[in-house]
């Protein structure tokens, strides 16, 4: 027994007149009034009744008056709607259900993919679009089965008005439709997204209201036809995307605006994101205290120079009190111009800034309070918490916006980043999180420590500079001791400082620190060769030269070039094709003790051999003769010394040199003979023994007379 059946043998129980029409019709005496005219309709559907009374009364006191419930009007307690395609398989299912009163209606996922927004009753739509049959298109299944009831082609989409506009219309490409609007303001809505959605695709599409009710199962169970609907005017929504094509040569081109710059080269520019990445300690946070307090004090080189500016800054990790407000002090920020940007909720608490969420009220921030420099420490932090870090695309839809807000406003937005624990030595790939973290900012700088300084050196590196030069010189800086007064005593804080060029890089650092303890002595070992062969050369020679003298004493050519940082600088003279290198050895450089590798033998130079000669480097010139010196500095900033060069580019081939069996004279004994040449026990071949020097030696020997001849 379905529900119609049900409701008319109640209404007859209580001695209601019933006039029925078939079994899907019926008109019969209200019980919620003295009815003498029969004035309550029923009307079948797929699933349920239609009740209306034409006197007025609400469907709910009918159903009161009978001693039933609204969940009686249904055929089953749980009423389920399949979402089937052009072919009739079911892709996706919905549950009706009623709490335990039968009153209040869930809406539940019953089965299939809930992605899939596709069109309820999709097979006779698509007849109908073939037929050129008239398509209503309602809010929810009850009101297409009130229409079907009819004889009409009705269609939905899944989960009410809310979910219209992820639904795929395309079945209704050429149709003719028919949109029957809800009386309430989620039907607005609900016609703003069809007239954008559908009148493109449709044939004709029409809006239509109920005459009696609120949607278009009130108007069927009210016994209206289809010549009843309400015509209805819907303004053309503004579309939510559009497109806008803007020709090149209406587009004034302007040169980069550096906000910093290092003897007129520019390193971070204006209206950009900028990224700050490191270990842990390695003073990535303190570089952004440093630059936080170049701008407010109007001392940063470049286009901040002289107008000292405001700063944001969002610190997640950190204390105000105890950790930012005296590194600012020590410094010697303007306190006054740094503001510690935070979101407030509606209850007065204090929240995490999130992006994308809260970019339109950072964005009145800066533009209000003219805001040069925004510092989010750390930026994974303040990624919106459903975004996945590791998807580039997601992590996009946070970082995209942050650079186009930062163009917008012409600030600098300076994330700090910490490195993840992967392998290779490229800073901006180690970057932890996804791509997008290296991809989106125009600048990235890596920050390490160089745990081969005794002094506590650290180097940063700029491993991306989209708008400027890539071959900018790394640049090294400490991490000071510094003491702060404040009103309840002494604070001890650290001031960022920079010290000049180095010659060593972070990738170089990085390389280092994974490298076997052993390699790093025969670079050691190299650097003191390297140190003595200039020093007979009368402090300068060829590079090739140098090279070459190296591999005969068992070094690597990339061993050279890594240990030559340490003790000598590369020169180039001429240009292009004929350009020649040399390395120069640094004044005042000391290499201390090798370490337990014995130390290869530093040939004496022949008469003769040139000094200043050298083969062409294809990475570019780094110190050419009487080019120009690039020391230099401004008001109370640190003065930098940005001299330096470039190594030469590393062999692709492997060492063809002689490597030596020599090791700790403790581990392999007396019994190796010795050689007098360079005073060291070498295990020799008879050719060695008879010519009474070792294998490096002969070596080195043959190639000055090579040379000499």
């Amino acid at each position: 027994m379905n529900a119609f059946e049900r409701l008319v043998d109640k209404l007859r129980d209580e001695g209601k007149h019933v006039q029925q029409s078939g079994d899907k019709k019926a008109v019969a005496q209200c019980p919620a009034h003295e009815d003498r005219s029969p004035s309550l309709s029923l009307t079948a559907t797929e699933t349920k009744v239609l009740a209306y009374c034409h006197a007025g009364c609400e469907t709910e006191d009918v159903l009161s008056a009978l001693g039933l419930v609204t969940r009686d009007l249904f055929n089953e307690p749980r009423t389920r709607y399949d979402y089937a395609d052009q072919n009739g398989t079911v892709l996706r299912s919905v549950a009706r259900t009623y709490d335990s009163a039968g009153v209040k209606k869930t809406f539940r996922p019953a089965g299939g993919d809930v992605k899939k927004a596709i069109l309820y009753h999709l097979p006779q739509v698509a007849a109908a679009v073939k037929a050129g049959t008239t398509i209503y298109l309602v809010e929810g299944e009850e009101d297409v089965h009130a229409l079907e009831a009819v004889g009409l082609v009705a269609t939905t989409g899944p989960q009410g008005a809310n979910s219209i506009g992820k639904v795929d219309f395309t079945p209704l490409k050429d149709a003719v439709v028919v949109a029957v609007v809800d009386r309430d303001d989620a039907g607005k809505k609900w016609a703003e997204t069809v007239e954008e959605k559908v009148r493109a695709i449709a044939k004709s599409l029409s809006f239509v209201e109920a005459k009696v009710g609120k949607d278009a199962a009130d108007h069927i169970a009210a016994e209206n036809g289809v010549e009843d609907f309400v015509e209805l005017e819907v303004e053309e929504a503004t579309p939510l995307r559009r497109a806008r094509v803007t020709w090149a040569a209406h587009i004034e081109p302007e040169p980069v605006v550096w906000a910093w710059t290092t003897d007129e080269a520019g390193r971070i520019p204006s209206g950009s994101l900028s990224i700050a990445a490191g270990r842990e300690g390695t003073g990535k946070s303190s570089f952004g205290i440093w630059l936080a307090a170049h701008i407010t004090k109007g001392t940063l080189p470049g286009a901040y120079y002289g107008i000292p500016r405001r700063v944001f800054y969002v610190a997640v990790e950190d204390s105000w009190k105890h950790t930012l407000v005296p590194r600012l002090i020590a410094a010697g920020a303007d306190l006054s111009m740094v503001g510690r940007f935070e979101v407030i909720a509606s209850d007065d608490d204090e929240l995490t800034l999130s992006l994308p969420t809260d970019n339109l009220l950072l964005e009145r921030e800066v533009r209000h309070h003219e805001v040069a420099l925004v510092v989010i420490d750390p930026l994974m932090s303040v990624i919106g918490e459903k975004i996945d870090t590791h998807r580039e695309r997601e992590v996009r839809s946070a970082l995209d916006p942050l650079a186009k807000m930062a163009d917008r406003t012409e600030s600098i937005f300076l994330g700090i980043a910490h490195f993840n624990k992967g392998g290779g030595s490229d800073a901006a790939s180690l970057i932890t999180g996804s791509g997008a973290f290296k991809n989106v900012p125009r600048s990235v700088f890596g920050f390490a420590r160089d745990e081969t300084d005794e002094a506590g050196g650290r180097v940063m590196s700029q491993v991306k500079n989209s708008l400027g030069r890539d071959d900018l010189p790394s640049l090294s800086y400490v991490i000071e001791s510094s003491e702060v007064q404040t009103k309840k005593g002494v604070a001890i804080t650290g001031k960022f400082t920079f010290t000049g060029e180095s010659d060593r890089s972070v990738a170089d650092i990085i390389r280092d620190s994974r490298r076997d303890p052993e390699d790093l002595e025969e670079a050691k070992d190299a650097a003191s060769w390297i140190h003595g062969y200039l020093e007979q050369a009368g402090g300068e020679a060829a590079s090739k030269d140098v090279i070459a003298a190296g591999k005969a004493a068992g070094y690597s050519a990339s061993t050279l070039k890594n240990a030559r940082r340490k003790v000598a600088d590369t020169q180039r003279a001429g240009f292009e094709s004929g350009s020649t290198w040399s390395w120069i050895l640094r004044v005042g450089t000391t290499v201390g003790p090798v370490g337990t590798t014995d130390q290869k033998p530093v040939p004496t130079v022949p008469t003769g051999v040139p000094t200043v000669a050298g083969a062409p480097d294809d990475r570019g010139p780094s110190t050419q003769t009487g080019g120009p010196d690039r020391t230099g500095g401004h008001d109370d900033t640190p003065t930098l010394n940005l001299t330096g060069g470039h190594d030469e580019p590393t062999p692709s081939h492997e060492d063809q040199g002689i490597r030596s069996d020599q090791g700790d004279p403790s581990d392999q004994g007396d019994e190796r003979p010795l050689c007098p040449t360079c005073n060291t026990r070498h295990l020799m071949g008879k050719e060695e023994l008879g010519a009474g020097i070792c294998k490096q030696c002969r070596n080195i020997a043959r190639y000055y007379e090579r040379r000499s001849a």
